[in-house]
């Protein structure tokens, strides 16, 4: 596994150059924000991959690679976290209430219809694996309140997100600023209320990655023109953002204080945007991923679970590892087909209602 990981590092390395002051304005195009997402869907799939080997022999080097790529925690959400919440923002400024207007289908209902794809496949695997859920359970699972081996905690927090934003977007209308505030405001509360519940720390501690992104999009130009003064303001940002993360990290480790994790976690969304200030990265094999990001994190631990029943399999850590990633491969490419036919058809049905 160490081997496999090694040779996904230099994968990465492929194509990427030092970007030079005159191209910073494209740093957080899309293509560059969806390579780092493609980046973060290989790394979750290798500590979600890690979850499953109970009983699977495993030698230190391989234990190596599992303790790199789950090392980050929860930050591994944090870059989808982040990069949602700046990239509808983007979008609204843009594209003003005409966007916000379409958020609700375009964004709300999509991604839920995406999850629900999903948990058809989730629904039919726990069936045919005579899984122990209750009848209630499943019905709660729809709307991701239960999860029934899928991960329902993200598509719940990023719907609910999303309409907090469409609902600030409503209130402030053209006020952008007045828009971060709410949204920041109806953030804090959703966060809160998930701690006052007693629901998992996991719910709720990428939240502020998300309302950061928001942040970050309407002061953008902003940290464009700083890291545009000289070179040396993109590598001290980078340099500090690093230094910052680490530190707030061991703060964090020492004290358990959530005020920490949480400037850990901010601090950590500065590594991405001021590191693609001072590097363009992708190429065909992450931004492939990052594309397909939604299906191969929600859908991975399907293979992870039905080859797990498997005792020839799971009895070697390469064999497993290899059968779970070509299988999770195809399946993302084959529900990214469906749901897009689907999508194109709920499109034209609204177009010739219109």
């Amino acid at each position: 596994m160490i081997i496999i990981l090694v040779i996904f590092i230099l994968t990465l390395l492929i194509k990427i150059r030092y970007r030079k002051l005159a191209d910073v304005d494209t740093y957080l195009d899309k293509d560059h924000t969806t390579s780092i997402i493609g980046i973060f869907a290989v790394i979750i799939f290798f500590s979600h991959f890690s979850g499953y080997l109970d009983h699977t022999p495993i030698n230190a080097l391989d234990q190596i690679a599992f303790n790199v790529t789950s090392g980050l925690g929860q930050l591994m959400v944090v870059p989808f976290m982040f990069f949602s919440g700046y990239g509808l923002f983007e979008q609204y400024k843009k594209k003003g209430i005409n966007y916000v207007n379409k958020l609700p289908k375009s964004r709300i209902f999509k991604v839920y219809l995406m999850f629900l794809f999903a948990w058809i496949v989730f629904f039919a695997l726990a069936l045919l694996l005579k899984a122990n859920y209750t009848v209630p359970e499943y019905l709660l699972s729809i709307f991701g309140i239960v999860a029934i081996g899928n991960s329902n905690w993200y598509v719940v927090i990023i719907l609910v997100l999303y309409f907090t934003s469409y609902l600030s977007m409503k209130l402030a209308k053209e006020n952008k600023d007045l828009v971060l505030i709410i949204n920041i405001m109806l953030g804090l509360i959703l966060i809160f209320s998930l701690i006052k519940f007693n629901a998992g720390m996991y719910w709720w501690d990428s939240i502020p990655a998300y309302l950061f992104g928001l942040v970050y999009s309407r002061y953008k130009d902003n940290f464009l023109t700083f890291y545009k003064k000289a070179n040396w303001t993109r590598w001290c940002t980078f340099i500090l953002s690093v230094g910052l993360t680490a530190g707030f990290g061991m703060l964090n480790f020492f004290f358990m204080n959530p005020i920490y994790y949480e400037m850990m976690v901010i601090c950590f969304c500065m590594i991405f945007a001021s590191f693609l200030s001072l590097f363009k990265v992708g190429n065909v094999i992450i931004l492939t991923l990052g594309k397909y990001c939604f299906w191969i994190y929600i859908l991975q631990r399907i293979p992870m679970l039905i080859f797990y029943k498997v005792d020839v399999i799971t009895g070697n850590i390469y064999l497993y590892f290899f059968l779970c990633l070509v299988s999770t491969a195809l399946l993302a490419f084959v529900m990214d087909k469906l749901f897009t036919l689907t999508w194109s058809k709920i499109n034209n049905l609204s177009l010739k209602r219109k």
